[in-house]
């Protein structure tokens, strides 16, 4: 991300609308881990290090990695976790092992020279019967500026993934798309307004929102965790996975 990203998303990621929507389905996909409380956790790619209290809590250690030393600072400002100034791409150089690692908006990255490799390093470092959980954006046909601005380089469709992770080693527990509503509002925006109206953006489009705009937002994306147990949404603007070590 641009370096002014990262103390954007350490401001907004607790309360805004789509950190807290999406961390509620990652914390829904979890439950599927046992024992958490005597296991550990590597936050690949962590960012501004807002997972690490939010998300992660509930483990008994939580570490993470950043290739930014922007990112690496504000994590270390927002927790006192252990977070390392570290490529994702050398994930084999890691001498610990982790019962989790976890890959939040990481592999969509260009700084990710290959995607499938990674994966396969991260089973090196995954104790036995470790997981892999993985969020990132779906579909190639919503990118636009804002990947421009996040330094995205590539979407990705629930297929696709689920067939790159058993064929290097893991089983597939959960694998859903999150967002249903948003690929639609992302569509619009990314396929016809930028291109019609020639509109420019600054910045990402993560920003702070009045609470009013806000609690709306996040009613109107948070309602599909309802529809998890009973169906499978058929897209969405996210892709959310939650793989084993075989």
């Amino acid at each position: 991300m641009n370096k002014n990203e990262y103390k954007l998303y350490r401001d907004v990621e607790r309360d805004h609308w789509w950190f807290r929507a999406r961390r509620e389905a990652l914390k829904e996909i979890l439950l599927r881990i046992d024992d958490k409380k005597e296991k550990s956790v590597l936050d690949a790619g962590c960012g501004a290090g807002g997972n690490f209290k939010l998300l992660y809590n509930s483990f008994k250690r939580a570490d993470g990695i950043d290739n930014n030393p922007e990112a690496v600072y504000y994590s270390a400002k927002n927790s006192d976790n252990n977070v390392q100034l570290h490529d994702v791409n050398a994930l084999s150089e890691i001498e610990n092992h982790y019962d989790l690692v976890s890959f939040l908006d990481v592999l969509y990255h260009k700084d990710i020279v290959d995607y499938l490799s990674v994966l396969e390093d991260t089973l090196e470092i995954l104790s036995k019967d470790g997981y892999v959980l993985i969020a990132d954006g779906a579909f190639n046909v919503l990118s636009g500026q804002h990947s421009e601005h996040v330094h995205g380089a590539r979407r990705f469709t629930k297929r696709q993934l689920i067939t790159d992770l058993e064929s290097i080693g893991y089983e597939i527990i959960v694998a859903r798309y999150w967002g249903f509503l948003l690929f639609f509002i992302i569509f619009l925006k990314r396929r016809v307004i930028e291109k019609i109206y020639f509109f420019s953006l600054k910045s990402s489009n993560v920003e702070q929102l009045s609470p009013l705009v806000n609690f709306i937002s996040y009613l109107l994306v948070s309602w599909e965790r309802r529809f998890f147990k009973y169906f499978s949404l058929p897209f969405g603007s996210s892709i959310l996975i939650l793989a084993k070590k075989v």
